[in-house]
């Protein structure tokens, strides 16, 4: 009994003396040095990927370096004033029928009105009867080619009120729209190809070209 109480006592202080040793060898690691490298890595790591920027409007200067089939053409590449009378008065039919821009067919009018200096005689009703109401009633020539100040039409292929634009510019292988948009923009320049069927529009039904400006 003696021995085996022995036994247990030397066991005891062996063991509180190998953990007393482990104790005394285990060094703390040391935290990592940040460096600027370092911390801009993981800055980039948590941040937000950077959204594309977004394609600048054009300045009348640099449209006027391809000025086109319109010499006296002064395009239009920044939003009309809120006093301009043509887009945001009753002299402007959408804007007399609450139809105000935003709005690709007050815009579009009042841009026809714009370089006119008259009414035009344009349908009253939505972007997608604009076109087949001219032809119908032979007001203004039309066709397939684009020219500054001709307004470009399009029909959405599901029944709905179609868009306008009015063409500002034109080169060998783009047109220049200017446009306003119903619940979006109420100013908004893009291009589009020349030789284009739906002239940069796929998912809607391209009409052709109204020339009030000529």
């Amino acid at each position: 009994m003696y021995r085996f109480a022995s036994f247990i006592v030397v066991f005891l202080l062996l063991a509180s003396t190998i953990t007393a040793i482990s104790a005394a060898m285990y060094i703390e690691p040391e935290p990592p040095t940040l460096t600027q490298e370092s911390t801009e890595a993981a800055v980039a790591m948590t941040e937000p990927p950077t959204e594309e920027p977004t394609k600048p409007i054009p300045t009348l200067a640099q449209v006027d370096e391809h000025t086109g089939d319109n010499a006296d053409y002064t395009p239009r590449v920044s939003p009309p004033d809120k006093e301009n009378p043509c887009y945001y008065s009753s002299e402007n039919i959408f804007y007399a029928s609450d139809y105000g821009m935003p709005n690709c067919t007050c815009y579009a009018w009042g841009r026809a009105y714009e370089l006119n200096g008259e009414k035009p005689e344009l349908s009253p009703y939505d972007a997608c009867t604009w076109y087949p109401y001219n032809a119908e009633n032979g007001i203004y020539d039309y066709g397939d080619e684009p020219k500054q100040g001709a307004i470009a039409c399009w029909a959405y292929a599901d029944g709905g009120s179609g868009h306008v634009a009015v063409v500002e510019d034109v080169d060998d292988d783009s047109v220049l729209l200017s446009n306003s948009a119903y619940s979006g923009d109420e100013f908004y320049m893009d291009t589009v190809p020349v030789n284009d069927p739906s002239a940069g529009r796929d998912n809607w039904i391209f009409q052709g070209y109204i020339y009030v400006n000529q």
